[in-house]
């Protein structure tokens, strides 16, 4: 199934507003199976939108079109989508009379702009917004391909989202029926970029119908797997593969954020932070754990033999930058496992979160019996710390 996102607004082309409503679409889509295959961006111009509405429809099995449904002069989207399929403005009265009622209901009176949301192309299915004015519709259009839909949101985020889980995710589950046209598996890596990957996975082709996708997610690396129409047999031959060359890196696989499957492993035991260089970097990837408890200190030693131990029985901590880099401490139950490790990155909001998740790290690979330090091939490591007691 083909899909394209159309984005509308002066507001978005401009750069005044960023655009998280395509962004969290396309990855909701992804998760479903379903790569969007282009996005557009369109401003408030009834000729450049009834065009860029054209070429997509005559494209794409499903175009998803975002914001331009409110009541003022500059919402152009339904009087586009009216012009590009040969279907002329029709007043809808029961949208009309739903908007009338959701503004008494409230004890305002409507006001005259809003009959405009009303105003639909005449042959529409309207998509309920429970939580707003602007319905949302669905065009049928015939295409080389077949049929076209689009379906029509407004650009407002809550009601877009809304509409989109209740409204249009059903809708495309039933049009594509039974049939897993495509399917996606994720890995994420750690410590490893994102051309040394390159170099390890892109030497031979992947078998017919599957490819491999890469996002550089700092700190991380995905890895998506995308079978289109690809056998089960051939998936798990390509898993096999990916995982062979990945595996000393590999920190997370499926959907759930790599940080919340390690912390899933530590159950119901708590967790004690100490955070220096890292800044709160650390707490912010851990701080879903229900039994955590955090500090942060200027003070923190920049030596690893000197780092101060907490008492908490499963503890972090993440020093102060000295000239041989940032020292990092597991203490598990009495056993101390340290390293310090030189991060060169031109971003300091991403120096921190490498190191955030470089401690995370060593405590996932406690978790799983794993040697706690690992061999990464963009960490520098200068120090290495005994296990053992302190002391």
């Amino acid at each position: 199934m083909r899909i394209e996102i159309i984005s509308t607004g002066d507001e978005i082309v401009t750069g005044l507003v960023v655009d998280t409503n395509a962004a969290w679409l396309s990855a909701l889509l992804l998760e479903q199976g379903w790569q969007v295959r282009r996005r557009a961006t369109v401003g408030d111009n009834l000729a450049d939108l009834t065009a860029v509405l054209q070429e997509s429809a005559n494209r794409a099995e499903v175009v998803l079109v975002c914001g331009g449904l409110g009541p003022t002069a500059d919402d152009l989207t339904a009087q586009a989508a009216a012009e590009a399929f040969d279907q002329p403005l029709t007043l809808f009265p029961d949208w009309l009379a739903t908007m009338a009622e959701r503004y008494a209901s409230r004890g305002r009176t409507m006001a005259r702009s809003n009959t405009k949301q009303a105003w639909l192309p005449r042959d529409c299915e309207i998509l309920d917004n429970p939580v707003g004015t602007a319905c949302g519709f669905v065009v049928r259009h015939p295409a080389s391909h077949g049929q076209s839909r689009l379906f029509f949101t407004p650009g407002v985020p809550f009601e877009f989202k809304q509409m989109v889980r209740e409204q249009i995710m059903p809708r495309l589950k039933a049009l594509a029926g039974e049939e897993t046209d495509t399917e996606l598996r994720r890995f994420y890596t750690f410590g490893v970029s994102e051309s040394a990957l390159s170099d390890m996975l892109d030497a031979a082709p992947w078998p017919a119908g599957i490819e491999l996708g890469y996002r550089s997610s700092m700190p991380l690396i995905e890895l998506k797997l995308i079978g289109h129409g690809a056998s089960t047999a051939d998936m798990d031959a390509a898993e096999a593969r990916l995982l062979a060359a990945i595996a000393p890196w590999l920190v997370g696989r499926g959907n759930e954020a790599p940080a919340n499957q390690i912390l899933a492993l530590l159950g119901e035991r708590s967790l004690h932070l100490q955070e220096g260089e890292s800044r709160g970097a650390l707490l912010t990837m851990c701080h879903g754990h229900p039994a955590l408890t955090a500090g942060f200190s200027h003070t923190l030693s920049d030596d690893l033999t000197q780092l101060a131990v907490p008492a908490a029985p499963l503890s972090l901590t993440i020093g102060r930058a000295g000239p041989d880099g940032v020292p990092l401490l597991l203490c598990a139950d009495g056993q101390l496992h340290g390293q310090t490790l030189k991060v060169s990155h031109p971003d300091p909001a991403s120096g921190r979160r490498i190191l955030a998740f470089a401690a995370l790290d060593m405590l996932r690979r406690h978790l799983l019996g794993l040697p706690v330090l690992a061999d990464y091939l963009t960490l520098t490591r200068t120090a290495r710390g005994q296990e053992g007691a302190r002391g």
